[in-house]
């Protein structure tokens, strides 16, 4: 059979031709296509290492009619970070909320506000990482997941501090992942700044589609404190976290939580702020115009193969009827059919499969915010998708026009010829 189609695609070739270019170009776009949209479900289905679901943001501004004394630490605890610890206590009280944090720093789904600081255990190598200050209830409420260890000895007075830091950043500093109990320094304020290492998070990432990265957290020191109007944070269960619940809370302790020099000023949930993030950086974009062009690309190739294959039946009728006289099934001639269009399509595949070669090499390939380094595994992974894709569109494309030249009666179609 297949030596037959293989006569039967060149005695065709002329009016094949057209059709083999088509499969050729069509199966690099489509390649381009799947590779974008393979790293955004890859990205997805990733771990993120913390869990933002009812999680909420609430955000305090200072009055700046009211000067805060900051020039003894305890004028600065008595006018500032006590008015913020009642506020912290006052929503933790609020009615379905299961934890409550306040930190600064680099924060999920906000690409505006990352902090990065440098840390080193000899002195000399600084090993960047993104930093997070945070009170010790943070974990609770962002569901950060740990390896070993985990938010202890907490105290903004202490020295050294505790710190939770992530795998990469212990790899950076110590060559090891069994590093709770180690210490190391602030790069840029070694004598003052000690950490302590009490816990080592999962790989963690600010976003869907972003990397994981080095990453720390620790407690303020009181100097920052005094300065920072930090974020609070808290964890809502699931029960309480229903439809209008952020206009709730809003209507309820809005006035409650102006306590000292600090004012409400906005609450959002993770769940939108996420949403924002992604329309703001426009990755959701990206995803919808490649899923439509590749919905395109797909159609356009079945319609390419749909009317081929049908002008092609139509001028087969004879030989397929005469197929039939001499005892092919129906099954057979649809069988001898889709063998043709699989060689057209396995012949197309091969020059196309060189040129994706080529592009991934070149690194033309397009993935947002470099999210996925490009690997052997990727390619064979997208390329396999491509080909299974593609052959089933042009399967399809094929089907219908065999599956009516095969209905013909076989008298008809010899008298026709």
């Amino acid at each position: 059979m297949w030596k037959l189609a293989l006569k039967q695609l060149w005695k065709n070739r002329k009016s094949s031709c057209w059709i083999f270019i088509e499969l050729i170009i069509a199966a690099v776009l489509l390649w381009y296509c799947v590779d974008f949209l393979y790293v955004a479900v890859r990205k997805n289905s990733e771990p993120s290492g913390i869990n933002l679901e009812h999680v909420y943001r609430l955000r305090l501004i200072a009055d700046p009619t009211r000067p805060v004394n900051r020039s003894t630490p305890d004028s600065v605890e008595s006018a500032w970070i006590n008015p913020l610890l009642q506020i912290v206590r006052l929503v933790n009280e609020y009615p379905g909320v299961e934890a409550t944090a306040y930190y600064s720093g680099s924060e999920p789904h906000d690409g505006s506000s990352l902090m990065f600081q440098g840390y080193t255990t000899d002195g000399k190598n600084a090993h960047i990482a993104f930093i997070r200050y945070v009170s010790e209830d943070y974990g609770k409420v962002f569901g950060v997941e740990m390896r070993e260890g985990g938010f202890a000895d907490w105290e903004i007075k202490t020295s050294p501090q505790g710190a939770v830091i992530s795998p990469e950043l212990a790899d950076s500093l110590f060559h090891s992942q069994s590093v709770v109990g180690k210490t190391f320094r602030d790069y840029y304020d070694p004598s003052s700044l000690t950490f302590r290492v009490t816990g080592v998070s999962r790989p963690t990432k600010s976003g869907v589609y972003e990397r994981y990265t080095p990453s720390i957290y620790t407690p303020f020191n009181m100097y920052r404190l005094s300065y920072t109007i930090p974020v609070i944070g808290f964890r809502v269960s699931p029960e309480a976290d229903v439809p209008g619940f952020e206009l709730q809370f809003t209507e309820e302790m809005k006035g409650k939580l102006n306590i000292g020099p600090f004012h409400f000023f906005s609450l959002i949930s993770y769940d939108y702020k996420a949403e924002v993030y992604e329309t703001v950086t426009g990755i959701r974009k990206y995803v919808n115009i490649i899923s439509g062009v590749l919905l395109f690309f797909l159609f356009i190739i079945f319609l390419g193969m749909l009317g081929t294959c049908w002008f092609q039946m139509e001028s087969r009728r004879g030989e397929i009827g005469l197929r039939m006289a001499l005892g092919s099934s129906r099954k057979g001639i649809l069988a001898y059919v889709m063998t043709e269009s699989l060689i057209l399509f396995s012949a197309a595949f091969v020059p196309a499969l060189v040129v994706c070669a080529g592009l991934a090499w070149g690194d033309v390939t397009y993935t947002y915010n470099d999210a996925m380094d490009y690997t052997p595994e990727r390619f064979r992974m997208t390329l396999l998708l491509t080909a299974l894709i593609l052959a089933a569109v042009v399967l399809a494309g094929t089907l219908i026009p065999a599956g009516r030249a095969s209905k013909v009666h076989p008298v008809e179609a010899l008298r026709e010829e």
